[in-house]
């Protein structure tokens, strides 16, 4: 699925809803047929004042709807006039599909290790793969800070229980003293878990800083770079900032 930078696409706002603190759900519906893409792609947001947003597709192809995870932080005007925008808008214009950290045709297990609404492309990387009925391993780490965090801590519970493939370790960073599971950086928890990490095929999706550490803590112990997709990566490769 290659990059697409010229043509606009319009969609209703069917949905924005409040998921969490500051996580809202929004649902779009296509006004004509819904452009193609593959599970993992993001596309780009046109604004108000014409500038471009990017946000990962966290529905899956499978769907005829697309769907967004959007993260509104305190002090972050941009985060703010979006999601204003979102609401106050019926229709509104995507560029799409972008990126290529998407499920690589491979028998070796895939892990997810997600921040935040990092979550969001793997959620669609992971609903693709069960209802295509892909019997490949997945293991997802999903790390934030406290419980309401995990905006949609049910759906990927739900998911492990009834597929014998996922695996899901929900991981907390911040103190949340009601919480009984596992605690730390994210990516650390996995890297405890598994001696060997070399056979796998390691998905990042958060913040830059979050990212670039986990990225280096697997080089670190010896996954090659061909193993671990990121889009932040793929962008900074593409600029020279990473060989």
């Amino acid at each position: 699925m290659t990059d697409n930078k010229d043509i606009f696409y319009d969609f209703e706002v069917r949905l924005v809803r409040k998921v969490s603190s500051d996580v809202y759900w929004v649902q779009l519906n296509p006004l004509s047929e819904l452009p193609s893409y593959s599970a993992g792609q993001y596309l780009m947001l046109e604004l108000a004042d014409g500038h471009l947003a990017p946000f990962s597709i966290a529905s899956s192809p499978l769907q005829d709807v697309l769907e967004l995870h959007i993260r509104r932080l305190p002090g972050h005007d941009e985060a703010d006039r979006i999601i204003s925008h979102l609401k106050h808008r019926n229709q509104i214009r995507v560029q799409m599909p972008f990126g290529r950290c998407l499920l690589t045709p491979s028998d070796r297990p895939a892990v997810f290790i997600a921040g935040g609404t990092g979550f969001a492309p793997f959620h669609s990387i992971i609903k693709t793969a069960l209802m295509s009925g892909d019997q490949r391993s997945l293991i997802l780490y999903w790390g934030a800070q406290t419980t309401s965090d995990l905006y949609l801590l049910d759906e990927p519970t739900e998911w492990a229980q009834s597929a014998d493939n996922l695996k899901f370790v929900p991981v907390l960073s911040g103190i949340d003293p009601d919480w009984q599971g596992r605690k730390g950086f994210v990516h650390h928890a996995f890297m405890l878990d598994y001696d060997d990490i070399t056979n796998m095929d390691i998905y990042v999706a958060g913040s830059e800083p979050m990212v670039m550490s986990v990225y280096q803590d697997l080089l670190d112990r010896g996954v090659a770079k061909e193993n671990i997709h990121s889009d932040i990566l793929h962008i900074k490769q593409q600029f020279g900032q990473l060989k």
